[in-house]
């Protein structure tokens, strides 16, 4: 199996996914290869003569692997096996097909990713401040974190970090690029005046400037706790556990992750880790029952005792998570499972240009350099123009 762009330790791999398939086929044996180097390592993998039989990977390289013909349509193999395709999350499996393209399936999900509002109960109790609730809008994270954001006693206390705007702009699934035209569509869609007028706000309050700062996070939340919310991605989850009962831990609880008012309880689109099947494998039956395997409730329930979320849309299942986490004891992780995934957006070649000058012009309105309008039109014309450079 190789590792492309998916994160999977060790240890998981050999707990979750290879001890699971010699205890139900014996006669397999998993072995697990990196890919650090992007398609270029795919390449590699390709003129080697010995391409893994199974990819482990993020749902935007699908088309990557789609595109460099090292995956197989799983269409006819699901049909064959009568796999129950109902028993996966809909959106986690709706961003597999969309991904993939013209009708056709080359992965499934393993465990997904989810997001949540981490917040530090001590802030809150300093200032007097109610915790943020499940259900909350925008607007309410936004007055939230006006609340907190202030100095005492010498210390910089901030409101929020948020996760990046690229995120939080698939819970309006707004597409970046006309799929007709290829071209960036931004000024015409209100949404991303919605989404940059958001990320001003928050960093207008006095002291959160750094709300969209990896340092805010990193350090600012998890280590000199002087940050009262991270509105964020599970990945905290797991530098929380490391956290707890030591000398570092603090007190801490999560809810859901605030919606946008016009879309209640709906976060950002699926995104997590899916099993391919190479086309270029030499045992396709076989590692198409692996995947199969790992899709099963039994190996389901396993990921999510050790604290990946469940791919399945089994309720059940999902309220299992952290059960064996002793940092989750008490906590409201059930909060999580209130948001929908939003509709995933189809993916374009010119994406990854539009990215770009979003982010650039995002950081220009943070520091007042222009106005939203400007910010957006800008953003717009530049990628367009490296667009047609790109094409000529």
């Amino acid at each position: 199996m190789m590792q492309d762009g998916a994160t999977i330790t060790k240890d998981e791999f050999e707990n979750l996914i290879a001890a699971p398939v010699k205890a139900k086929y014996p006669h397999i044996s998993m072995e697990l290869v990196i890919n650090s180097k992007a398609d270029a390592g795919v390449q590699d993998f390709i003129a080697s003569g010995e391409f893994p039989d199974l990819i482990f990977s993020t749902y935007p390289r699908i088309t990557n692997h789609r595109d460099l013909k090292t995956v197989e349509d799983l269409n006819p193999l699901v049909a064959k096996n009568k796999v129950d395709l109902t028993k996966y999350d809909p959106a986690a499996l709706q961003t597999a097909q969309v991904y993939s393209g013209d009708g056709k399936l080359y992965g499934l999900p393993f465990s997904l990713n989810f997001t949540a509002t981490f917040y530090n109960k001590d802030i809150f109790d300093r200032f007097g401040v109610p915790y943020p609730k499940d259900g909350m809008t925008w607007d309410d994270a936004l007055d939230t974190a006006k609340k907190i954001s202030r100095v005492m006693d010498g210390v910089e206390y901030k409101g929020a970090f948020i996760q990046g705007i690229g995120d939080v702009s698939t819970q309006l699934s707004l597409p970046l690029v006309d799929p007709k035209t290829g071209k960036a569509n931004l000024v015409v869609q209100e949404g991303w005046k919605k989404l940059f007028d958001l990320y001003k706000a928050f960093t207008d309050i006095p002291n959160n400037k750094d709300a969209l700062a990896g340092a805010t996070l990193n350090n600012g939340f998890l280590k000199d706790q002087t940050v009262a919310m991270a509105i964020s991605y599970d990945a905290r989850i797991a530098a929380l556990e490391k956290l707890y009962g030591t000398p570092q831990d603090f007190n801490w609880d999560l809810t859901q992750f605030p919606s946008f008012k016009e879309k209640p309880n709906t976060t950002v689109a699926s995104s997590g880790h899916f099993l391919l099947l190479s086309s270029l494998g030499k045992h396709k039956e076989e590692a198409f029952k692996v995947i199969e395997l790992l899709g099963s409730s039994d190996v389901q329930k396993l990921i999510t005792d050790h604290g990946r979320f469940t791919a399945l849309r089994d309720q059940s299942i999902k309220e299992m998570y952290g059960n064996n986490m002793k940092s989750l004891k008490g906590k409201n992780i059930k909060a999580v499972f209130k948001s929908q995934f939003a509709a995933p957006v189809a993916p374009h070649t010119n994406t990854a240009y539009v990215f770009k000058h979003i982010n650039t012009s995002l950081t220009r309105v943070v520091n007042g350099e222009i106005d939203v309008n400007t910010a957006i039109r800008e953003a717009e014309d530049a990628a367009n123009k490296e667009i047609a450079e790109k094409s000529r």
